[in-house]
């Protein structure tokens, strides 16, 4: 490939296997999925490199993470920053660099070199596309970095046709890309007594639990599923409500943020003692797929999304699902998925169906499963990634 010191790698030849690929993912280093699919990469032999704006640098057996340095004001920041990514990239020498979000990763992304040897594959996440709508610096940000992008990869069927019509995108530059459930999950045993989840979370043995999926914020709108709760509890004496606080910003505005939107549901919860657990430290995603496990009902309700891993954890473990009624949950039901749509008002029409919800019958629990089973495999998905990388690699050796 341009740019490297050693001859092309030939990608893909029948007559020997493929060879390993460098990749680098710009992104967070402590997000979850940056850190399954940097796992699941280095798995396959390829080389993984996360460079991350601002969180530690804790890599894992068999790739390496890094961090921009600070300790600056933001102008000399950035300044920093771009040598710092360019240092990073000649020392990686990858055959392809995958940008996770049009945050702050998004713009790092615009300190590479304009036309870069190295081909850029970019996932835009729905909240960052739908915050530009209302600032124009990060519609800015957006507008360069997708049209930069050799391969644009939502994972929601709406957000690809949004990135097409708004950021004129080709089609032909935009593969929609599933994270979909991984394996180890999907074929872990159904025989575990969720009964010993339930005590280490204090979540009582006969209680019909209703797990809040998404992190606590006012994205996923956690205070109004507790307003909601609220109201069903009275007419449900047996109903539990769990609440995760999620991974904790690195940032300290942000940490200060979710500590405020924490604050008064723990006063809540409190009041409701016995009937709401706030779960405040971060689970790794076996844990929170056990708690799934143990729970009755799963609810994902932002006003915004794309296809949710956790939905589709959750529709694994055999929740009832009460979703939003919007466009990428309404793609999920039409693929097949059982699931209740919950319109706005919000806390009305959550509050109705936690009034009437139970746990799904063994039926409707086996057709998700196997749905996701099929459709939503990890290694499926990452078999798909490693390709498009090839396909990318391949045209950018040309």
């Amino acid at each position: 490939m341009p740019g490297h010191d050693q001859a092309p790698r030939r990608l893909g030849m029948r007559d020997e296997p493929a060879a390993p690929l460098r990749v680098v993912l710009l992104a967070s280093a402590m997000s979850a999925h940056t850190r399954r699919w940097a796992d699941d990469l280095a798995t396959l032999g390829h080389e993984v490199t996360v460079c991350s704006w601002h969180e530690p640098g804790l890599g894992a057996d068999g790739w390496r993470a890094v961090c921009a340095p600070g300790g600056a004001c933001r102008p000399l920041r950035v300044l920093r920053a771009g040598h710092w990514l360019r240092s990073e990239v000649r020392r990686a020498r990858p055959d392809v660099i995958h940008v996770h979000s049009l945050g702050v990763h998004g713009a790092l992304s615009l300190l590479l070199p304009a036309h870069p040897a190295v081909p850029v594959v970019i996932t835009p996440w729905g909240s960052e596309l739908r915050a530009a709508d209302r600032h124009s610096g990060r519609a800015l940000v957006a507008r360069l970095a997708l049209r930069r992008a050799a391969r644009v990869v939502p994972t929601s069927r709406e957000v690809a046709e949004l990135v097409a019509s708004r950021y004129r995108v080709p089609s032909s530059r935009i593969t929609v890309l599933s994270w979909g459930v991984p394996d180890a999950l999907l074929d872990a045993g159904n025989d575990a007594d969720p009964r010993l989840t339930r005590a280490k979370y204090g979540i009582p043995a006969g209680a019909t639990v209703a797990l809040s999926v998404r992190s606590t914020s006012e994205v996923y709108r956690t205070h109004e599923i507790l307003a909601a709760f609220t109201r069903a509890a009275r007419v449900r004496p047996d109903l539990f409500l769990v609440l995760v606080a999620g991974h904790q910003p690195a940032h300290a505005a942000a940490r200060r943020a979710q500590q405020e939107y924490l604050a008064p549901l723990r006063a809540r919860a409190q009041d409701l003692a016995g009937r709401v657990a706030v779960i405040d430290r971060p689970l790794g995603q076996a844990e929170m797929f056990s708690l799934m496990r143990a729970s009755d009902v799963a609810i994902s309700v932002p006003q915004a999304d794309q296809r949710s891993s956790s939905v589709l954890e959750a529709a694994a473990a055999g929740c009832r699902l009460l979703l939003s009624d919007i466009a990428p949950y309404r793609e999920l039901v039409a693929d097949g998925l059982l699931a209740d749509l919950l319109p706005d008002p919000l806390v009305s029409s959550l509050a109705d169906a936690l009034s009437n919800a139970g746990p799904l019958d063994a039926d409707d629990r086996l057709s998700n499963r196997k749905l996701i089973s099929q459709a939503e495999r990890g290694s499926l998905k990452v078999a798909e990634l490693e390709r498009l990388y090839r396909d990318v690699a391949r045209v950018g050796a040309v």
